[in-house]
This record gives C-alpha cells, structure tokens and sequence, in this order.
C-alpha cells in the first residue's frame, strides 16, 4: 500500500516474509542495529506469523520497520494475550519524519481487539517517545537462587538444534513448558529458536535424570539459567544443583520462578531494555514482582 508522509511516498508491508527480496531488505536494515540475522531464522523455518514485520520501504529498500508478536502468556494458570512490539528502528536518513509514529499507530490499531494490551522494551533515550501512546515503564526484577550440588554425578548432554532428534526433544520439552515458573509463554516454538538456533546454541542440555532441557551460561561460580524445559516431579533447587554442578555457587534466573522465597531479588537494572506496556501487564506488574521470560524478548 502506498502512503505519503510529509510530502514523500513509501510503500507500506506487512508479513512479507516470504518475498526474498524484501526479507533481504528488512535484514540489511535491522542487522546493523540489533545483531540479527532474520535470514538464517527463515532458512531454518523457524519465521513464521508469530514474527509480523510492519515496515515502509521507500524507492526497495526498507527505511523503518517494528515487529508485531502475539504472545500468549500465562500467569499461575491465568492466560493472558498480549501483544509484544519490538524491533523499532529506522534508518538514520529516515528519523524525524513520523515513520515509526505511522507504524507504530497501525499496528497497534490493527491488533487493540485481539489483545488484552501491548507492551515492548524501550531505551532510556526513547521512553518518553512510547509514553505518547500510552506506554508504562514498569519494574522487572532478577531472582538469584544459592545452589548446592547433591554430590552425585548427573549426565548433562549438550544437545545440537541442527539434528532432528534434538529438535524433537527440545520441541516435546517446550510444549510441556517451564513448571518452575510463575509467568511462562507457549505456542511460539519459533521464537524460542530464534535463540536456540542463534545466540544460544551451544548453551542447550538435556539433564536426562531429571528428563528436562536447560539453556544456560556459566561465568565462574555463576550460572546463568535462561530457561528449564520439562523436569516436573523436582523442586528447582533439586534440578539446578544437579545440573549446575560443585562449582556452582549462585544462578540467576530468566524467568520468574515459583520458589520465589527460596532467592534473593533485586530490581532489573538495564537501561537498554526497559520494560514499558499498556493493558492488562501494567496492572499485574504493580502486584505482582516479575520478570518476562528472557527467551520470549523480541
């Protein structure tokens, strides 16, 4: 669809994903800002309308774009369906010209009834810019947990994203879901593999005592746990002192964990992500003290 904005035309698009060409587009606007690579995710079929790119492309090339993701939440067995708006970037000859205020009022017009409120991860520099259209910063916070090892010896086999039966079993394992967590998220294996598949790759395991997936990262004495896949029938403590093994003092979580009691928690301190919404997630915030799944960030 084509629209002018102050005096210029672009060509506005929505879930293109399929068309080489402006897939290439999106991926040299976004790859420089963001570190993605949008193309090896498709390649690996692993986009799909759960990713909805709203972008205005101007004489081919893509010179402002954000992404639309339906996510469907749950919070102690109370499902929510938000929608999760990320990836906002323009290209530097392109900002100031209302752009992302165009698409940002489209998408969030396109979805207000499917959804029971918005939210996405703003910068210092640009929260006051999402205020305008009703935007909330809210508070997340970071759960540590002290481990112990049980001083048996558990196998802990990495798994390879690439081989089918590793998909297979990280796919049966996400659909169980995380039992340790308060606010937990579903039906976007895609979006899982984004990380999975990318950043993360190296950092899958399957801890078979336990029949769980864990991804995680080890810095000295600390474990970082982004998520745990499976392992019902254990406490958390029980799982990550097995997994994490003697070396292993502490591990902070990327998620919100149900043994809430059993960690310290400290307010999330990153000032390039901060978490604003509007809707149903301002209100549950307030009460309650959460962090959004850290493998659900678009």
């Amino acid at each position: 669809m084509e629209i002018t904005l102050e005096g210029v035309r672009y060509d506005y698009r929505t879930s293109y994903q399929e068309e080489p060409g402006a897939r290439e587009s999106l991926n040299a606007l976004m790859g420089p800002v963001f570190g993605l690579d949008l193309e090896s995710w498709y390649r690996a079929g692993h986009w799909t309308d759960r990713y909805r790119p709203y972008t205005l492309f101007r004489d081919g090339a893509a010179v402002a774009s954000l992404a639309v993701t339906p996510m469907d939440l749950r919070l102690m067995g109370r499902e929510l369906h938000l929608v999760q708006l990320g990836a906002v970037t323009s290209r530097s000859d392109a900002r100031g010209k209302g752009l992302i205020h165009f698409l940002m009022a489209r998408a969030m017009a396109d979805w207000k009834d499917k959804c029971g409120g918005f939210y996405l991860y703003a910068t210092q520099e640009t929260q006051d810019f999402f205020g305008r259209f009703g935007f909330e910063k809210l508070r997340e916070v970071r759960h540590t947990m002290t481990v112990a090892s049980d001083g048996r010896r558990h196998l802990r086999r990495r798994l390879i994203p690439e081989l089918s039966q590793d998909k297979s079993l990280i796919l049966s394992h996400y659909q169980r879901g995380n039992p340790f967590a308060l606010l937990t998220w579903e039906h976007n294996p895609g979006l899982l593999f984004f990380y999975l598949g990318g950043p993360l790759r190296e950092h899958i395991y399957y801890l078979s005592d336990f029949d769980a997936v864990v991804v995680a990262e080890f810095e000295g004495s600390t474990m970082l746990c982004h998520e745990v896949l499976g392992g019902s029938g254990h406490t958390l403590a029980e799982l990550l002192g097995a997994f994490a093994g003697p070396e292993i003092e502490k591990v902070i979580l990327g998620f919100t964990p149900r043994e809430g009691a059993q960690c310290s928690v400290r307010p999330l301190r990153d000032k390039s992500a901060v978490l604003c919404a509007q809707g149903k997630a301002v209100e549950l915030f307030h009460r309650y003290q959460l962090r959004m799944p850290i493998l659900s960030h678009t």
